[in-house]
């Protein structure tokens, strides 16, 4: 589930870039940049790959999925051949916070608005 996603527009006002925060067990942020796609996933302990070949629809995909780790893995993007990687830095500590904070928020209005309803 998505806790918040942004999209920031380029002057030509395409997608520059993506953010999301995600209430998944094991990815907690991403940055994905259409034009070279290229995906950088902060995991819940704050460190940070970035992934190489990662195409708008697979990028969509991995959004929308029910888990974002299972995505990960069912279409290999794990696999440095097909989708080359590399570590490239570790969120701090009040990063990571934050993250979760925006999740436990995102939760909170989620429950707020199932009460509604009833």
């Amino acid at each position: 589930m998505i806790a918040e996603r942004n999209e920031y527009l380029n002057e030509d006002q395409t997608i520059g870039y993506v953010e999301a925060v995600y209430a998944s067990g094991n990815v907690l942020k991403t940055t994905y940049f259409p034009k070279s796609q290229r995906l950088f996933i902060a995991f819940s302990r704050g460190h940070t790959y970035s992934y190489n070949n990662i195409t708008k629809e697979l990028y969509k995909g991995f959004e929308k999925a029910e888990s974002q780790g299972k995505y990960f893995l069912d279409h290999n993007m794990n696999k440095p051949e097909k989708y080359p990687c590399r570590k490239e830095f570790t969120l701090y500590p009040s990063e990571v916070k934050e993250c979760k904070l925006k999740i436990v928020e995102a939760k909170n209005k989620l429950n707020d608005e199932k009460a509604e309803t009833i």
